[in-house]
C-alpha cells in the first residue's frame, strides 16, 4: 500500500494545471512588448506596474544573499539592513494587492474519451475577464502568465526599457538595450565618442576644403572629367 501511495505521489509531482498560455512559442517574445508598449485598457495598465514592481525588487534582492524575511532581533543588531529588508516586505505586499484583482477561475472538461479507461481531461486556469484588445494578439492575463513564468525561469530581468526610446523590450540577448539597430544608431549620435570623431572629421574636411582651396579646385577637376 505504501509502495502505490509512494509511487502515486511521484507521478502527483509531474502533475500541473496548464494556464491560458498553452503552447510558449517564439512569437510570445515580440507580442509581450507589444502589449506592454500598447495597451491602454486598466487591466493591461495594472500588469505593466506590477511589471515595473518585480523589476524594482529584482533590483532590490538580487545583492542580497539568503532569505528576505526580516528577523525581529535584526532590529537591534544591524537597523539599516532591518529596514531596507522591512521596505522589501512592503513592495513584496503591494505586488500580492494587485495580483489579487486578477480573477482565475478553473476549467475542467473531457477532450478524449477512454475506450473503457481513463478519459483524457484538459483542465486549466482561465481568466473570468477574458477581453482581447483589437491591435494587440496577447490580453492581460496571458501578458502577466508569462511574466510569471519568466521569474520561474530567472529571466524577469530580460524585460527591460530601450536606453533611447524607452519603450519595453524582451533582450535576447542578456546584454541587448535596445529595440532596434535604428535606436542603438541614434544614441551613439549623442555620445561623446560619437562627437569627438565628428568635430575631427569636420576640422580634417576644414582643412582640406577651405585652407587648401587649389587642393579643392583640383578635386572639382577630376571630378568633372570622370563624369564626362
Amino acid at each position: 500500500m505504501l509502495e502505490r501511495d509512494e509511487a502515486a505521489r511521484r507521478r502527483l509531482e509531474k502533475a500541473h494545471i496548464a494556464d491560458s498560455v498553452l503552447t510558449v512559442s517564439v512569437t510570445l517574445f515580440n507580442d509581450l512588448p507589444r502589449f506592454l508598449n500598447g495597451t491602454r485598457t486598466s487591466d493591461g495598465k495594472r500588469v505593466v506596474r506590477i511589471l515595473e514592481g518585480m523589476l524594482e525588487l529584482e533590483r532590490l534582492t538580487s545583492p542580497l544573499s539568503g532569505i528576505v524575511c526580516p528577523p525581529m532581533e535584526l532590529k537591534r543588531t544591524d537597523p539599516k539592513r532591518f529596514k531596507a529588508l522591512c521596505e522589501i516586505q512592503d513592495k513584496n505586499a503591494a505586488i500580492t494587492r494587485e495580483l489579487a484583482k486578477f480573477k482565475f477561475v478553473p476549467n475542467a472538461e473531457v477532450v478524449v474519451g477512454g475506450g473503457g479507461g481513463p478519459s483524457e481531461w484538459s483542465a486549466l486556469w482561465r481568466w473570468s475577464n477574458k477581453r482581447f484588445e483589437d491591435h494587440l494578439r496577447m490580453d492581460a492575463s496571458e501578458a502577466l502568465q508569462v511574466i510569471l513564468k519568466l521569474t520561474q525561469i530567472g529571466d524577469l530581468t530580460r524585460l527591460r526599457h530601450c536606453a533611447q526610446c524607452h519603450k519595453w523590450l524582451y533582450a535576447r540577448f542578456r546584454h541587448q538595450l535596445f529595440c532596434s539597430t535604428a535606436c542603438q544608431q541614434k544614441k551613439y549620435t549623442k555620445s561623446e565618442q560619437f562627437k569627438a570623431h565628428r568635430r575631427r572629421y569636420m576640422r580634417d574636411r576644414y582643412h582640406k576644403l577651405v585652407k587648401n582651396p587649389f587642393d579643392r579646385r583640383k578635386r572639382v577637376v577630376r571630378q568633372k572629367t570622370r563624369s564626362r
